[in-house]
């Protein structure tokens, strides 16, 4: 991960850790699409860090990571064909457990 994706990455995964936070059931986004939404509300803040190439990079990036942490022992990077599949997989898992994903997700990405 480059320097200024992490900073957009984290500053992503960070607001959709907040976001899930605040829903106390199962009646939440998919994280693939929560992090498409938030992504654009946060370069609309101008909260990304900077000048942002990607915006489709920075979810890419943050997916990547989240999937890194959920199956160590197979390596994503944010071009993987089947990173929306492999995203859908996580939806799958109860609120508590995406929330931990999201919290160290934001632990190491934080530069």
């Amino acid at each position: 991960m480059n320097a200024h994706h992490s900073i957009a990455a984290h500053r992503l995964l960070t607001e959709t850790h907040n976001r899930l936070s605040d829903h106390p059931d199962q009646s939440v986004p998919p994280l693939d699409d929560l992090l498409a939404q938030l992504v654009v509300e946060l370069y609309d803040h101008d909260r990304l860090g900077g000048r942002t190439r990607s915006l489709g990079g920075t979810v890419d990036e943050a997916a990547a990571c989240l999937l890194n942490l959920a199956t160590p022992q197979r390596v994503t990077s944010p071009f993987d064909e089947d990173l929306r599949t492999r995203m859908r997989d996580l939806d799958r898992r109860p609120l508590p457990e995406r929330l931990l994903l999201l919290k160290a997700a934001v632990r190491r990405t934080r530069l």
